[in-house]
């Protein structure tokens, strides 16, 4: 009776532990499996307590009826039965082995051998109920087992494996007590039931594992609460247990000195019932701080989740007045391009209707629309400018913005700056003054483009917030005393509203605007001081800020950089305007005979626009519409330098350069590697140069690009300089411009047009004859392409659907079809994403625009549609099944 009575201790402490241990995960994270876990141990406690403790101060069994011996166990095996179900729809993986049937037959067995001694409710109840438990947890660890690599995050069955230990130990015991042994240290019952309690701490800490719970420490706000109610509870389970204990030994004591026996009765009846009440007043304590977790748990979610919705009401205001406002970013330098673009239109007809007989007044036209043309390139490059902030801005959020550092002229840094700000302070009525020192260095070393954007911030700011008078950009250096550095001093004044002291440093924060009462109607990002005080903390500069309200302020940065020239930049504008004017169209100034080139590209007319752009340099081109076409002409002809497109079906071009670079006995594995992409957004270039190409240039190929290129990576021997010929020019201005389709430049048709000529020519070096051969081969082209994408589209082949639209992106926007190339572009990213609703959206009007163009160059330009190519170069169009 010894070793029964420590069992019954033993079994007491390892279940009050573990509901403890499973109390206080749940006071950290509430879960469904927390609350069965709970009930589960708690009905083992009311059993548990009051058997336990009567054993041990009677050194006998409780005579009480079977209802209140078992009530507690029977309500455990129920519970656990429940939370085996609730463990195999967890999961949401419906799974079925007749593996999980094998324990049937052993309960069967077990059961037929305990009915025997009696207490048939008892076992039928206990043995069913274990049973369908110990099949439904088996179940769930084979399902994990077989379906592990199919399912992705599959739950391991931590606690499966706990409950099907608990049960394997209930049934050794339970048999075991059917036999008799020599003596207790013998029988397998009392250490089949020792290794059955452990499961009371197990079960807690499998669900711990599964949810990730831990047992230290809350770090959130209710941690001190929590903390509280459970040092709280502690001391009453600990009270509660030893008190019932106290008051059981005193029943004992009392009753036996006094009452004895009366007839039948047994008085001693009345210590198990109270010790059965004293497990009841354990488990409502438990119960109370259940309820009142589970009640303060919603209360918080609740309140967090209201703070969430404000927080994200806040930043979708934010999000569109940052939308809203940067769409007025972007109109101002398109406004420049527009409003140059009408002065050189405007001048041109003059020119061409009442041309002068005075040399000097031609000049001074042509000079002048030279300037124009000037103020619309620099108006363009800041608009890309903006864009790039746009893109660049979650770099910045993360920490991952980087300085592109390289040469660079101060001269046409400034003038830049000043073409855009003068054209948006004098439509304000405000004068624009710059005052820069001509002492300074012309040529110097950093990021231009953020020197650019820093400059641009604060002057955009001094116009946006002035209505009368003037801005001031004044740039001057703060001698350095280390050799080659120096700092340049930006200045920007203004006589504009002000800001408020209190004020003044909100205005670096993101989103945020200052003194909106005044400032409502001022449109504006939020986001320019505070990108222009991250830059200049990456370059190690700094930005003030003066100030008085009503009166206007001034910014001062200080931004170092390091001199490559001693030239001094003089008068700087004068110096721009002069280095315009004598501008000159690009020409071909080499020959190279004896290079010779690979281009790669899964599109004929990427070919034959990157051969035409060459054509005046006389260099040798072979040409692959595939990658693996391109590996077979490496291994058998030296090239000088080969363009390689990145987007190509079956093999692109990051892995074909690969291929040729890492195959030791390709005798082009040292031969520069150029990528032709289309893709330009941020980061990019960084992206090809890693992978191991030379360099990069975008798609449609600017010709000048393409010239730097062969003149930065030919062999210098095999390039021929050449003086500058004086081939005929074409004019993009066509006579065919009264189409429909064709450069019709209205405002009011802008959206009807199919093709922008103008566009096209700039792509074609305004050679019209090799622009009209493009146009030739993209309406050879659409026989083919159209069909295709229609396969390819009701296959739902996502990943060529996505090929070959890109290809259609990229040859409309050549020859001007920017409509078209527009919605291809939208097709491109959709199918990228496999989005089948977003292509299904716009496939039909895509085929639609598609159609429109090909009957616009058929009809108005008069391509004949049943000419085929000569294909003298041997260029073919294949399609992925064909390859």
């Amino acid at each position: 009776m010894l070793l029964e009575q420590l069992n019954s201790i033993y079994t007491i402490v390892v279940n009050l532990l573990g509901l403890m241990i499973c109390l206080f995960m749940y006071v950290k994270r509430p879960t469904r499996s927390g609350i069965y876990a709970l009930a589960y141990l708690m009905a083992n406690l009311l059993s548990n307590y009051y058997w336990g403790i009567y054993v041990v101060i009677m050194n006998d069994y409780p005579n009480v009826s079977s209802i209140l011996s078992y009530v507690g166990w029977n309500a455990a095996f129920l519970i656990l039965a429940l939370f085996s179900v609730s463990l195999y729809r967890m999961d949401k993986v419906k799974f079925f082995s007749p593996l999980c049937l094998i324990p049937i037959p052993l309960n069967i067995w077990q059961l037929c051998l305990y009915l025997q001694y009696g207490g048939y409710f008892n076992n039928f109840w206990q043995v069913s109920l274990s049973t369908f438990s110990v099949c439904v947890c088996l179940n769930n660890i084979l399902r994990y087992f077989f379906r592990k690599n199919k399912v992705e995050g599959l739950r391991k069955p931590y606690i499966e494996f706990a409950v099907l230990y608990l049960l394997t130990m209930e049934y050794t015991s339970w048999t075991a007590s059917c036999f008799t042994f020599p003596s207790d240290l013998l029988d397998p019952y009392l250490y089949a039931s020792i290794l059955s309690s452990l499961t009371f701490i197990l079960m807690p800490l499998a669900i711990g594992k599964t949810f990730h719970i831990g047992l230290h420490r809350n770090d959130a706000s209710r941690a001190k609460v929590h903390s509280f109610f459970i040092s709280v509870y502690t001391v009453i389970v600990i009270s509660s247990c030893g008190g019932g204990y106290l008051l059981a030994l005193w029943m004992r004591n009392t009753l036996t000195a006094g009452i004895g026996k009366v007839g039948d009765a047994d008085p001693y009846s009345v210590i198990a019932v109270m010790l059965f009440v004293v497990s009841i007043v354990i488990n409502l304590f438990t119960l109370i701080i259940i309820l009142f977790i589970s009640s303060e748990q919603k209360t918080f979610e609740s309140r967090r989740l209201l703070i969430e919705k404000k927080d994200a009401e806040k930043s979708n205001a934010a999000k569109s007045e940052f939308l809203a406002n940067m769409s007025h970013e972007i109109r101002t330098p398109i406004n420049a391009v527009l409003g140059m673009n009408e002065m050189i239109l405007r001048e041109s007809l003059e020119a061409r209707d009442m041309l002068p007989s005075e040399r000097e007044e031609i000049i001074k036209i042509f000079s002048d629309i030279c300037n124009y043309s000037g103020n619309i390139e620099s108006a363009g490059n800041n608009l890309l400018s903006i864009i790039n902030d746009i893109l660049d801005f979650s770099k910045i959020e993360a920490g991952k913005m980087e300085l592109v550092e390289s040469d660079y002229k101060l001269s046409s840094v400034l003038n830049d700056v000043s073409n855009m700000i003068s054209f948006k302070a004098k439509s304000k009525g405000i004068e624009y003054i710059v005052d820069v020192d001509e002492s300074l260095p012309d040529g110097l070393f950093g990021d231009e483009v953020r020197v650019r954007q820093i400059i641009i911030n604060l002057l955009n700011n001094a116009v946006k917030y002035t209505q009368k008078g003037s801005v001031h950009l004044s740039v001057s250096e703060k001698k350095s005393d280390i050799d080659k550095t120096t700092t340049l001093v930006v200045s920007v004044k203004d006589t504009g509203i002000g800001i408020k002291k209190e004020d003044i440093d909100k205005i670096f924060n993101k989103f945020d605007r200052v003194d909106m009462q005044n400032n409502s109607t001022v449109e504006g990002t939020g986001l320019g001081l505070a990108i222009t005080e991250s830059l200049l903390k990456m370059m190690g500069g700094d930005i003030k800020v003066e100030s008085e309200y009503g009166q206007g302020s001034t910014f001062t940065v200080s931004i170092p950089q390091i001199i490559t020239s001693e030239e001094a930049i003089g008068n700087f504008r004068e110096k721009f305007e002069k280095s315009i004017s004598e501008l000159k169209a690009p020409k071909e100034k080499f020959r190279a005979d004896d290079a010779r080139i690979l281009i790669v590209d899964d599109t004929v007319m990427n070919l034959t626009v990157a051969k035409g752009l060459l054509k005046s340099t006389y260099i040798n081109i072979d040409t692959a519409i595939s990658g693996e076409e391109a590996i077979e002409l490496t291994k058998a002809n030296c090239y000088d330098m080969i363009l390689m497109d990145q987007r190509m079906p079956n093999m692109d071009g990051v892995t074909a350069m690969h291929y040729i670079k890492d195959d030791g006995n390709n005798i082009n594995s040292s031969t520069p590697v150029i990528c032709l992409t289309a893709d330009a957004v941020s980061g990019a270039r960084e992206k090809y140069l890693s992978e191991g190409f030379e360099d990069y240039l975008t798609k449609p190929i600017d010709s000048s690009a393409l010239i730097n290129a062969l003149l930065k990576y030919l062999p210098s021997n095999k390039i021929k300089p050449v003086e500058a010929s004086s081939d005929k020019t074409v004019t993009s201005a066509s006579k065919d411009a009264g189409g429909r389709g064709l450069d019709s430049q209205t405002d009011e048709d802008n959206d009807n047009i199919l093709i922008h000529k103008n566009v096209g020519m700039e792509y074609c070096n305004n050679d019209e004859e090799f622009y009209n051969s493009l146009l030739q081969d993209y309406v050879n082209d659409s026989k083919e392409r159209t069909p295709l994408l229609n396969n390819l589209y009701a296959s739902k082949d996502w990943k060529n659907y996505c090929i070959h639209i890109h290809s259609l992106k990229s040859t409309s926007k050549m020859i001007g079809a920017m409509k078209l190339s527009s919605i291809a572009a939208k097709l491109e990213k959709a199918s990228d994403k496999a989005d089948e609703k977003a292509v299904t959206a716009d496939h039909d009007k895509m085929l639609e625009i598609y159609s429109a163009v090909i009957d616009e160059i058929t009809k108005t330009i008069e391509i004949n549609a049943d000419k085929q190519p000569e294909n003298d170069d041997g260029i073919f169009e294949f399609y992925p099944e064909d390859i």
